[in-house]
């Protein structure tokens, strides 16, 4: 039985731009692309694609007439075929249909015009006389008319087509999706959007070659999946080609070519001096965190966006295609054993971060926010409130009863540091409402039918928390925690009640591994939205909040009195607290932390913040990427 499936490669030369599907006709390809997919050796191929489950197979083959029969050198016409069969079909009406197709285009021309003026039965008595078809098992044996297609088509065997003889390829490695990015820039990573199938990433060959002029072949630079460009890239196409491998079995070379050119990357010069006070990676005795909100596509593509948050910043900057490149760059300088970002879109996770820094040593996750549906009768998020003010931000299934935003918060880990031995993530909207551990809480919160609304329909702060264990000493524990609250300015309630469950639920994970025996340290960090004298940041640090506390000012909307919050955890905030951390036009404030136990862990080194000059009136600009500026601090253990 076929148990896997194919889809072999194919080149779109429009825009260099390429995106599989062997599956297609010769038609729609340009000559280069035919040349890669039909080599004119003795050994032919035909590729079976069979998904599982699927109730079709698709079979693929280039056929061909040559000028003369006595001429073996000289081709005439070609042509890639495929067919689309149902399995359980006997393999002789599969026949039939090949015999049809190749006769319609090698041998149904007649003198008086095109192949169309035949009728069928003429077709089919072509295709009987002019086409003849064989199919052998790996082992020589002809596969009789009869047998299914599912049995007939094996690995190792062989197809004949008139002269022609193909070898059966099931489910070779493959290129999916080959595709160039628009953004190249000097001194930052270049990485193909790339899809494989039944391929290993690390058995392919990749090829990147520099074109300068109308010459197509190029010069070799690099032999990585990723690419750094340099000063003499710049003005210069990038061509990448890759050979898909799965150990010893090989399947078709794909190129692509950028339709842009390399251009010259900006020079970044906080960026050099932060890495003054980076001397390399830690030492075995400690271990560096950095957090960063490195603002969502999502939100940047809004009108709210465009024309009040971030007027200033010019189109080509707040580009993702740019964005992600100094992002990327920045966190590799670093040398974090533990990068936590929020506002990470999914996409860019996938396509970028997850496969540049995998490359680089690190393991990574990813969380998506949740919330539960609006109901008919609570009134929608006030888009104008919100720089995420469109429906793209969000993905929805009807039958379900939450919703999955397209961005959330990942932890990245050094694995020559730390290994992985838990992961513990909590939707708050889904489990306030129903863990019992919450109950106290979500019965306070539940005296406000705004806060409620709030925190169940239009915030999905989720707090990931993966547990790592010391690669040099198994018996240091970090239970790793990152969130980004609701946003909203005036809902300082909101996020308490988050941060509440939050750090109830820490205490829960804390205390299952140390009934264990093991000893835990906890960091917990991310963008808060919440600056240093209000609620959210004094209930981690003071451990509570009661019902004598004036805890909200005049000017929040969402307000809540009579509260009682507490939690047991010893938190300090690593980084203190920076003048500002989320630096636009109209906001300056401090709102991300590093905050840690002081118990089994202390801070080594705080990595300065850049200058308000540096910053060039607000952010992002060509220099900063995002709108917050990563906070970074070395840690070491007691």
């Amino acid at each position: 039985m076929l148990r896997n499936y194919l889809t072999s490669p194919s080149f779109t030369k429009a825009g260099q731009s390429f995106k599989s599907t062997l599956f297609t006709s010769i038609n729609s390809l340009g000559r280069r692309a035919m040349a890669t997919l039909h080599d004119m050796s003795d050994k032919q191929t035909v590729w079976i694609r069979h998904a599982e489950d699927d109730i079709r197979l698709q079979a693929t083959f280039t056929y061909w007439k040559y000028l003369t029969p006595d001429d073996k050198t000289t081709i005439s016409k070609q042509r890639l075929f495929t067919l689309n069969r149902l399995i359980d079909e006997p393999v002789g009406e599969t026949f039939k249909r090949l015999k049809v197709n190749v006769a319609k285009h090698f041998y149904c021309q007649t003198k008086g015009g095109p192949r169309s003026r035949k009728t069928v039965e003429e077709i089919n008595t072509d295709a009987a006389n002019h086409v003849k078809v064989r199919l052998f098992d790996n082992t020589g044996l002809e596969i009789n008319s009869s047998i299914p297609n599912s049995n007939a088509w094996v690995q190792g065997g062989k197809l004949e087509i008139n002269e022609h003889h193909y070898y059966i390829e099931i489910n070779p490695p493959a290129v999916k999706e080959l595709e160039m990015p628009v953004n190249m820039l000097s001194g930052y990573l270049v990485r193909p959007k790339l899809s494989l199938e039944f391929a290993d990433l690390n058995d392919c060959v990749f090829s990147w070659y520099r074109i300068n002029g109308s010459s197509s072949e190029g010069i070799l630079v690099g032999e990585e999946e990723v690419y750094t460009p340099t000063i003499s890239d710049v003005g210069c196409q990038l061509k990448l080609v890759v050979l898909p491998k799965l150990k010893h079995r090989c399947g078709q070379s794909v190129e692509a070519v950028s339709k842009a050119y390399v251009t010259e990357g900006p020079k970044r010069d906080y960026l050099s001096e932060r890495k003054q006070h980076i001397s390399g990676w830690t030492s075995s005795q400690g271990f560096r965190v950095v957090t960063y909100n490195v603002l969502a596509d999502v939100y940047t593509e809004s009108e709210v966006s465009r024309t009040k948050l971030f007027s200033h910043c010019p189109a080509s900057f707040i580009d993702y295609g740019y964005r992600k490149l100094l992002i990327a760059q920045e966190l590799l300088e670093y040398k974090a054993d533990i990068i936590c970002l929020q506002e990470l879109d999914k996409k860019h996770y996938d396509n970028y971060y997850q496969p540049v820094l995998s490359r680089y040593g690190y393991e990574s996750s990813i969380l998506l926010k949740k919330h539960q549906k609006v109901p008919p009768n609570v009134v929608a998020e006030d888009q104008e409130s919100d720089c995420s003010g469109n429906k793209d931000t969000e993905s929805e299934n009807s039958d379900e009863q939450f919703v999955t935003v397209k961005e959330g918060s990942a932890i990245f880990f050094n694995k020559a540091k730390f290994r992985e031995i838990g992961r513990h993530n909590l939707s708050i909207a889904e489990s306030i409402d129903s863990d019992v551990l919450f109950a106290d809480i979500m019965k306070q919160a539940r005296t406000s039918n705004s806060i409620t609304e709030k925190l169940l329909y239009h915030s999905g702060s989720s707090l990931q928390v993966t547990v790592l264990e010391s690669v040099d000493d198994p018996t240091h524990r970090l239970c790793l925690c990152t969130i980004h609250l609701y946003f909203h300015p005036m809902a300082e309630a909101v996020r308490l009640i988050q941060t509440a469950v939050s750090l109830r639920h820490i205490q829960r994970i804390k205390g299952l591994y140390e009934s264990q025996n093991h000893k835990v340290s906890t960091v917990f960090c991310g963008d808060f939205n919440s600056s240093p004298d209000r609620q959210t940041v004094q209930l981690i640090l003071n451990r509570f909040i009661d019902q004598s506390d004036k805890v909200f000012s005049q000017d929040d909307v969402y307000k809540m009195f009579g509260l009682e919050l507490r939690h047991t955890l010893q938190f300090s905030s690593a980084s203190g607290f920076p003048q500002f951390t989320n630096y636009v036009p109209a906001f300056k404030e401090c709102i991300d932390y590093i905050f840690y136990e002081t118990e089994h862990i202390c801070v080594e080194f705080v990595v300065p913040m850049p200058s308000e000059a540096q910053l060039g009136g607000g952010l992002p600009n060509e220099n900063f990427p995002s709108d917050h500026i990563p906070l970074i601090c070395d840690f070491s253990w007691k």
